[in-house]
């Protein structure tokens, strides 16, 4: 019994740890299995869809994927997981059923920097109504002290993709939209 135990044990642990780079998920709404997986030797996301009759795709090439880049289910579709320098990136996706494509949803960027005299905090995007949601943290010019600073939102126009096109040029994209909307409201408070 206890010989069971531990291989139970041994197999859900390591389920844990590997699974870390595939879902299989009905993503497409039509009661058959598909599969997502991150393949770090291509540096591509691949996607089988039963309503592309198990057609292997894939995203463009990564040129930076992070070793610990994940994809976990979602309860509309599955989030990526990727760490480009200072900025840990997590990007949503679903099925749309008009374009019959994975698509991204949104994209949240997290910055977490030891110098707090640069950008610390969140940008959220959200594709649908293309606004950026931020919460930063800054140092008080005056008074050395860290604050946070009021939630801050905009438009931006960073078009529609699917994941056939995304790769982590997509993510850089938007990091620079997010790094000229912050220096933009940091120049203002200075």
């Amino acid at each position: 019994m206890r010989l069971l135990f531990f291989i139970a044990l041994f197999f859900s642990t390591n389920l844990m740890i590997f699974a870390k780079g595939f879902v299989v998920k009905d993503f497409d709404g039509d009661g058959k299995f598909d599969k997502v997986s991150i393949n770090f030797e291509t540096k591509r996301i691949e996607f089988i869809l039963s309503s592309s009759d198990y057609e292997k795709q894939c995203s463009l090439t990564f040129v930076e994927l992070d070793p610990n880049a994940r994809i976990e289910e979602t309860k509309k579709g599955f989030k990526m997981t990727n760490t480009i320098g200072n900025a840990t990136f997590v990007s949503y996706f679903r099925y749309n059923r008009q374009s019959r494509r994975i698509e991204l949803a949104a994209i949240k960027r997290t910055v977490v920097c030891a110098d707090l005299t640069k950008e610390n905090g969140e940008t959220f995007f959200l594709v649908s109504t293309k606004e950026l949601v931020a919460k930063w943290n800054s140092v008080d010019s005056v008074s050395s002290k860290v604050i946070t600073l009021p939630t801050l939102k905009t438009k931006i126009d960073l078009e529609s993709i699917s994941l056939n096109n995304f790769n982590d040029s997509f993510l850089n994209k938007f990091n620079q939209l997010s790094v000229v909307f912050y220096h933009s409201k940091i120049g203002k408070l200075n």
